[in-house]
């Protein structure tokens, strides 16, 4: 084995060892909320596809087939897990629309035709296998594959055009170039493994697989560093659209739309520090009228309505969490102190936090 082919071997196995643990923190979190469920199985069939590149490496799949099963299949489910994946931050808790859902029937057809090769077929599966490697052109099976390639590549395509609309947007910029650089070097690397592969030449085909390798580590580092990019995204979408229907004259209707999605679906009310001005320019509005707004249709001012959604949700966490304290309930809604917290909440509850959490507790059957 050549320097090339066991560096590939090597970075293509750290890739896949990361994506799989990165699955597998994904599986720790306390609140999992169906996007993140759905991330994770995304991560476990991303971390067995950059595993399969691996076996690829050390020529296992010449020895051992069956190694490969779903490998196509993956390809042409990649694009659509994708999709799905945004959708879901941009609309939790939505419904996923039906031409999101047929992108996903060439996989099924396909997974059917390797599930049948693999275990029907399976005492010609070697042997096919070693010939599709050696002299790729003469087998209809790699034609499909390239066919799986190029699908995924328009998808891919699809999704770097999705993401820099928002490249001009400051809070956005950075992750969104970033992203988007890594989406094209997966582009140019899934191109360079499939010339490797028709043309049966393993060195352009090593080099593909060495750069996917690097571009799933740099992928996950990027994760790391922006854990709620797609949040952001979302955001940004939600704040775009709102802008424009405003320009349209809807604006009463859906500035108090628009605060409530802040409020119940961001949690924006979570940063202790938040200030009329701040919600103000997210709303495209001066902050006298934000106060005008809360003033005359809910009845209260600002810091009010702020509150009333911290002292909620701390009663939720108050109850479910037992093991946290007062204190961490506080910060975590977006208090700044106990004192304030206490304040507030025996305010709206007639009660303290401790005394609500004791008085809720002993009243259970």
């Amino acid at each position: 084995m050549n320097l090339l082919s066991k560096t590939a071997s090597i970075v293509i196995a750290i890739a896949a060892v990361l994506t799989f643990y990165t699955a597998l923190l994904h599986l720790t979190r306390r609140n999992k909320s169906r996007s993140f469920l759905f991330r994770v199985t995304r991560d476990l069939l991303v971390g067995l596809q950059t595993l399969q590149l691996y076996f690829v490496t050390q020529d296992l799949h010449l020895q051992y087939p069956f190694l490969l099963y779903l490998f196509v299949t993956l390809l042409f489910l990649s694009g659509p897990l994708n999709y799905i994946r945004y959708f879901m931050f941009f609309y939790p808790g939505g419904q996923i629309p039906t031409r999101i859902k047929v992108q996903i029937l060439p996989a099924v057809v396909v997974f059917l035709g390797e599930t049948w090769f693999y275990f029907v077929n399976q005492a010609q599966s070697q042997a096919v296998i070693r010939d599709v490697f050696s002299n790729p052109t003469q087998y209809a099976a790699s034609y499909l594959i390239l066919a799986g390639v190029i699908v995924a590549l328009i998808q891919y395509g699809m999704l770097l055009r999705l993401e820099t609309r928002f490249v001009n947007s400051e809070a956005t910029r950075e992750p969104v170039l970033i992203s988007s650089a890594i989406v094209i070097l997966y582009m140019v690397n899934m191109l360079l493994i499939a010339a490797g592969f028709i043309t049966a030449n393993r060195v352009v085909m090593n080099f593909g697989i060495l750069f996917i390798g690097i571009a799933g580590i740099v992928y996950l580092l990027f994760e790391n560093r922006y854990p709620d990019f797609y949040q952001l995204v979302a955001r940004e979408q939600k704040q775009e659209r709102y802008k424009k229907s405003l320009i349209q004259g809807l604006s009463r209707d859906k500035i108090i739309a628009r605060l409530r999605e802040l409020m119940e679906e961001e949690k924006i009310y979570r940063q202790f520090d938040l200030k009329l001005d701040e919600v103000a320019a997210m709303l495209f509005i001066t902050p006298h009228q934000l106060s005008e707004f809360i003033n005359d249709l809910l009845g209260m001012n600002f810091a009010s309505y702020i509150n009333q959604y911290r002292v909620e949700e701390a009663k939720l966490i108050l109850i479910n969490k037992p093991e946290e304290s007062t204190l961490a309930v506080g910060f975590q809604v977006g208090f700044g102190s106990k004192q304030s917290f206490n304040t507030i909440f025996k305010q709206q509850t007639g009660t303290t936090p401790s005394g609500y959490r004791k008085r809720t507790i002993d009243d259970r059957p």
